[in-house]
């Protein structure tokens, strides 16, 4: 096996994967110095250092050391293995022959979730298996085990030859027993029962059932799906909204109706009961649309719609981004003006993605413009706001640090609510500085600094109020609570607004709340959003629909508890929208919640590889902040994505307090 086939392999596979240099190194425990190497053809790997490679990437072993001319051969002291051949077929297999000398023992890292290895003994007798369970072959015998924990090879004095058969986890989505099958109905009584059928569904899931899907037999023709869609349209009619999300679809078995349940929350009124928020600027407005985005079902006649709509030219970013949210959960598609503003601004060509940094995973231009399409986005802000002004009594804050800035959208509406404050923003990304610094251009208020929060040298307990929104999973999330202590004054206020998962304690738990958490964001919009609008382009119209059945999968997927092969889903998803023209500006309102989803999506991968997006889950942030020695004074869920507790996955807000007494 030549140097240049192992160089561009990992170079190719870790571009398409989007991983850095540094989170490749940190998922497959080798030195980034050492993946450089590799990369520009230098050094010579061993067979665990390629397959920890080939783990950490999410390949099989045989993509990574293919050299196109159908076998390769790796020769390392004691072993020969040879690459023999892999299937073109769901799920992936690769073949191995194996030589091992006598007396060799050779450990193998854990490969990915599900995947399962059969060994043959061609000759000799050799020990094979998990490292608690392994098993003595000899010529002729067999075994198969689960490989994705750590396992050995290991001969005795007369060595061994072995036939080596991997087999992958399927990437294709299975039917799940959520599913209901139906032969198509060809009469108005078989329509009947289908719709009786459909009615169940919608019931079930409304009321708390998690999925339901419904296939039919016999239906796949190419106007199988309108027929569907038509013969349920009326139940977008009716006057009144299902709390859930559904959608037709169409694949190889022909059409389904997928139905999803959301999960609702109801925090801004209720806070807003107590007095808060009754000063911030614009009050009456801000608090009556958040109020709206609360509660999606509330009917509004024509002139409430066009006094909405006139928001969305606002020059305040908090009502028009409050205003296109509500008018989105009313069925118009509405896009705040300042998205529009800043869709059209040539991309940051100021600098490059840093290694690591947080622009080396998500598009900060796009961050900066259709962030604002994030559903509950403005919501955040508003109860931060609201939590400054009921914790501390005031408005008018003298010297407000917010940590994380980014771009800055965020902050500017937050400094409308409290428009006699001072900021400072802190953010240490190369690209997202030069974001904010022109986002603010002229605003004497706001301080921009480009640092990084734990290094940050400012004057220790000084600072009454310390704000981030959306950022504190980008740090070391117990350093940046330790740190927020030490340089707030006694009584001074910590207001963290982020997205949080639900409850988990396992790798495998995680992934799949990463799955349901980001995927919820999208469908909640896509509920509203339908099948779009009749000036939607055909590439638009072609890139949602690929977000929505594929979502739809994964997140089946997940809800049987098939994490594996619902991560598995999003990646090849990820994969092939990176070249779709996601990075060009779009050409009507559904391509700009396309590049909202596209953003979505990277940071759901992102998660996967625990590079820039590091998300815990409250109780766990609400412990490490106690750690830390701050006092919870508030904690509110503003958007629910997953779970039915307040400490359920979605967007929370936390207000903590430095103790004024000295321990």
């Amino acid at each position: 096996m030549s140097r240049s086939t192992v160089h561009r392999n990992i170079a190719h596979f870790r571009a398409q994967r989007g991983l850095t240099l540094t989170g490749l190194s940190e998922r497959s425990g080798i030195a980034k110095s050492t993946l450089s190497q590799l990369e520009n053809g230098d050094g010579n790997p061993t067979i665990d250092t390629l397959w920890a490679i080939a783990n950490a990437l999410g390949v099989s072993f045989g993509q990574l050391v293919d050299n196109d001319a159908g076998s390769s051969d790796l020769l390392e002291d004691g072993v020969v293995v040879r690459f023999i051949e892999k299937s073109t077929t769901d799920p992936e297999i690769e073949v191995y022959s194996m030589e091992l000398r006598p007396d060799y023992r050779m450990d193998s890292v854990p490969h990915p979730a599900g995947v399962r290895e059969r060994v043959t003994v061609l000759s000799g007798s050799i020990y094979v298996g998990q490292m608690d369970r392994p098993r003595l072959l000899h010529s002729g015998d067999s075994h198969c085990f689960t490989a994705d924990v750590p396992h050995f090879y290991a001969t005795k004095e007369q060595g061994a030859r072995v036939h080596v058969v991997i087999e992958y986890p399927s990437k294709l989505f299975v039917a799940s027993t959520r599913t209901i099958y139906l032969n198509w109905p060809t009469t108005p009584s078989q329509w009947d029962g289908v719709q009786a059928a459909i009615d169940r569904m919608l019931t079930e899931v409304s009321n708390g059932l998690d999925a339901r899907v419904l296939r039919f037999r016999g239906g796949a023709t190419a106007s199988a799906k309108a027929e569907l869609c038509h013969k349920i349209a009326h139940m977008r009619e009716q006057g009144f909204k299902w709390p859930l999300f559904f959608a037709v679809e169409t694949d190889e078995q022909g059409p389904y109706l997928a139905v999803i349940r959301l999960h609702w929350t109801r925090k801004s009124v209720a806070h807003a009961a107590k007095g808060a928020g009754q000063c911030l600027s614009p009050s009456v407005d801000v608090l009556y649309l958040a109020a709206l985005a609360e509660s999606p079902s509330k009917e509004l006649d024509e002139a409430q719609i066009r006094q909405i709509s006139e928001n969305l030219s606002a020059s305040s970013w908090t009502l028009s981004t409050l205003a296109a949210e509500v008018l989105l959960q009313r069925g118009q598609i509405a896009i705040p003006s300042q998205l529009k503003n800043l869709s059209s601004r040539q991309a940051s060509d100021q600098c490059s993605p840093t290694d690591g940094a947080f622009s080396s995973r998500i598009n900060v231009d796009h961050y900066d413009a259709f962030e604002l399409l994030h559903p509950g986005y403005a919501r955040q802000v508003v109860a931060v706001a609201q939590d400054i002004y009921e914790f501390s009594g005031t408005t008018e804050i003298a010297s407000v640090l917010d940590v994380g800035t980014g771009p800055g959208v965020p902050l500017m509406m937050l400094r409308e609510m409290l428009p006699k404050s001072k900021f400072i923003a802190i953010e240490p990304d190369d690209v997202a500085i030069s974001c904010l610094r022109s986002n603010i251009k002229g605003m004497s208020d706001i301080e921009a600094l480009q640092t990084d929060f734990l290094s940050y040298d400012g004057a220790k307990e000084s600072i009454s109020v310390i704000t981030s929104v959306g950022a504190s999973h980008h740090f070391n999330t117990a350093f940046m609570l330790q740190k927020a202590m030490r340089l707030l004054r006694p009584d001074g206020l910590l207001v963290v607004a982020d997205e949080f998962l639900p409850p988990y304690e396992s790798q495998d738990e995680r992934t799949g709340a990463l799955v349901f958490h980001h995927s919820a964001y999208l469908l909640h919009s896509m509920q509203w959003i339908g099948d779009g609008a009749a000036n939607d382009s055909d590439a638009e119209r072609s890139i949602y629909q690929e977000f929505r059945q594929t979502l739809t999968h994964a997140w089946l997927a997940a809800t049987e508890g098939n994490n594996a092969q619902a991560v598995a889903i999003c990646r090849r998803l990820y994969q092939k929208l990176r070249n779709s023209g996601l990075s060009k500006k779009p050409d009507c309102d559904l391509g700009a919640f396309n590049r909202f989803f596209w953003l979505e999506l990277q940071a759901m991968v992102a998660g996967f590889d625990y590079e820039v997006e590091q998300k815990s889950h409250p109780r766990r942030f609400a412990e490490i902040a106690a750690f830390a020695g701050l006092e919870l004074l508030s904690q509110r869920r503003v958007f629910a994505t997953i779970g039915y507790s307040d400490w359920a996955g979605g967007t929370h807000v936390f207000t903590f307090r430095k103790p004024g007494v000295r321990l």
